[in-house]
């Protein structure tokens, strides 16, 4: 059996590639409030970063401080275009001879690594036959403590064929091909719920937790991810608008949340007063609220404007929405 294989004996809906549900959202969307939930990312790679100036190089790519970074520890960052909007986000995992950046772009990334490498000496490559997989959940720590996959928050564990990585909410498992089954299948029979892309954005949405859907083309301290950012690194790409940033606290845009009177479109424009106020991110039919969103607004806006996008009228909520 593989784990595609897997998730096709469990029911699995596929929607563009990932897992979307197993038919009872509902129960996935509990498992990630008050339990334990297994998603499985399939459209992540690994993109690895070789060579003895490797770590200058990235350092020089992206908006976290690399040279800074703590042994045995990752971080989430971002990589700006020369306007200073988010291009690609990524995972950075420090590994003994090389960096690994999870990424749900890997090709697109490790492309435009190679474009930028002159004098550097520094080798680029997507890794093959790795799994991305999330625990996440409440319990998540508990189950992971019991498996031997537990490491600290914001560090990481890591051995032959994985890498942990742990965060507020749960862990991500970079697991090698012929370990994801074989673990997937342990997690399950400790009581772990399979949950899909369904379940994960409505609860990212209720948190108001942004994605690539939300921040690609914005400015990182608009949808909300300032802490990508250090400010007191050197030259990179974009580095001159987020240094304006921080001198001038100037940014037009906020991420908030919609509450719809019915299906708000992904993507679409929001108006106000015929005035266009922002766009929308992710939306998604949420069990308690009904439909919301994330969207990119205006920061003159406040909870409980209205709003209109679609054609019909939302309200404006304040995140996170539960």
């Amino acid at each position: 059996m593989s784990l595609q294989e897997l998730h096709a004996s469990r029911g699995v809906v596929w929607r563009e590639g990932v897992p979307w549900n197993y038919g009872a959202v509902e129960e996935e969307l509990g498992a990630l409030q008050q339990g334990v939930a297994l998603l499985d990312f399939p459209e992540y790679g690994l993109v690895a970063l070789s060579g003895v100036d490797r770590r200058d190089f990235l350092h020089n790519q992206c908006t976290s401080d690399i040279r800074q970074m703590p042994k045995e520890s990752w971080l989430e960052t971002a990589f700006l275009n020369a306007k200073g909007q988010i291009e690609y986000a990524g995972v950075v995992l420090p590994r003994e001879e090389a960096f690994w950046i999870s990424t749900p772009e890997a090709s697109a990334l490790a492309e435009r690594f190679a474009r930028y490498i002159v004098f550097d000496q520094v080798e680029v490559g997507v890794l093959e036959d790795w799994y991305t997989l999330r625990l996440q959940g409440p319990k998540a720590p508990e189950l992971a403590a019991v498996l031997g996959l537990l490491p600290s928050r914001w560090s990481l564990s890591q051995a032959e064929g994985w890498v942990v990585a742990r965060d507020e909410f749960g862990l991500w498992l970079f697991v090698a091909a012929d370990q994801a089954l074989p673990l997937a299948q342990r997690l399950l029979e400790a009581g772990v719920t399979l949950a899909g892309r369904e379940a994960w954005h409505i609860w990212r949405v209720e948190r108001g937790v942004a994605d690539l859907a939300e921040a690609r083309g914005e400015l990182p301290q608009e949808v909300g991810w300032d802490s990508r950012v250090s400010y007191k690194k050197g030259c990179y790409l974009g580095q001159e608008i987020m240094a304006r940033l921080e001198a001038r606290g100037q940014t037009r845009y906020r991420l908030m949340g919609l509450l719809g009177q019915r299906a708000i479109p992904p993507g679409a424009e929001v108006f106000r007063q015929g005035q266009r106020v922002g766009r929308v991110g992710t939306a998604v039919e949420s069990p308690r609220l009904g439909a919301i969103a994330l969207a990119l607004l205006r920061k003159e806006l406040a909870p409980g404007d209205q709003v209109e996008v679609g054609g019909a009228s939302a309200t404006v909520s304040a995140l996170p929405m539960v």
